[in-house]
């Protein structure tokens, strides 16, 4: 259990060769005449090598905490921390800042093309956005004292943007021919769907504490290079690679959630490893007995 320590560091150390990754396939991985991505980039296929890699070792440092599936909510993610709590606010102000901004954006930029229920779809997300930003704040305070029906359902707001946030991003780029482009950061929201419904099952079905680490901490990783790396590359650069404002801003909330996620994590790792192991449970849910 002790390794399940290195989660979050490992999470974040490969952050770093995301990033540097990222922005080499931004810089050198698009012609500069026509913008489109050359066929068979080294640094799209290092970054992808690196991803797996990085994933393959999360689930390494998260298959511990299957033993910790009979543990109540408060056990695993219960905490005090100011660290928690400053991390969790950050999060909810940037996604309601994010939220605010994108609502601008959709309200003065013009969109070639832009379909009624598209731009209605966008202002639904500006709106959840907004909301899931309140809901993550109070989530925070109420992680550290006893969760009651009221405070378990501030869960599900996170998993309903995720998905909103996912389909809006999928909206966006759908069409768009430029495949690695857009690629990774539909991966991170992937990522951040499955992270935000583990979490959400920790109180409304059966508690997979290892999935919530695991799906965190690969969510963490794509979301942070691909953010990071796209804007390194435009500092380098990048002129061939021609995301919107919009984009960038959706990529920027992704990263807002995996803050949230990444405190997350740091909690049910440390408090995990800390804890004495549990008993195998039988199929109705009740701890085994040992035998003697």
């Amino acid at each position: 259990m002790k390794l399940t320590k290195a989660l979050p560091a490992a999470a974040g150390a490969l952050c770093i060769p995301g990033v540097a990754l990222r922005a080499m396939h931004v810089r050198y991985g698009f012609d500069m005449q026509t913008s489109l991505p050359i066929t068979g980039s080294m640094w799209m296929w290092c970054l992808i090598a690196l991803l797996v890699a990085g994933t393959a070792l999360y689930a390494v440092l998260a298959a511990p905490l299957r033993g910790r599936r009979t543990l109540p909510f408060e056990q695993l993610l219960g905490t005090q921390r100011t660290s928690f709590r400053l991390a969790a606010a950050l999060a909810g102000l940037l996604l309601i800042a994010g939220g605010l901004f994108y609502l601008y954006l959709t309200l003065t930029v013009a969109e070639q093309d832009a379909a009624s229920w598209a731009r209605a779809l966008e202002l639904v997300y500006c709106a959840v956005t907004v909301i899931c930003g309140a809901c993550v704040i109070v989530l925070a305070k109420a992680q550290g004292g006893e969760i009651d029906s009221k405070s378990a359902a501030l869960t599900l707001v996170p998993l309903l943007w995720s998905c909103l946030h996912l389909l809006v991003n999928y909206r966006m780029t759908s069409v768009d021919p430029k495949l690695p482009s857009f690629a990774f950061g539909l991966a991170a929201d992937i990522m951040i769907v499955f992270a935000c419904y583990h979490l959400a099952r920790l109180l409304y079905g059966r508690p997979r504490p290892d999935a919530l680490a695991f799906f965190s901490a690969a969510a963490i990783t794509i979301a942070v290079s691909d953010f990071g790396g796209v804007a390194l590359g435009y500092l380098m650069g990048a002129d061939a690679f021609d995301w919107t404002s919009k984009m960038l801003l959706r990529s920027g909330l992704s990263v807002a959630a995996c803050v949230l996620l990444a405190a997350e994590l740091a909690v049910i790792c440390s408090r995990s490893a800390d804890m004495p192991a549990q008993p195998a449970a039988t199929p109705d849910g009740q701890p085994m007995q040992q035998s003697e």
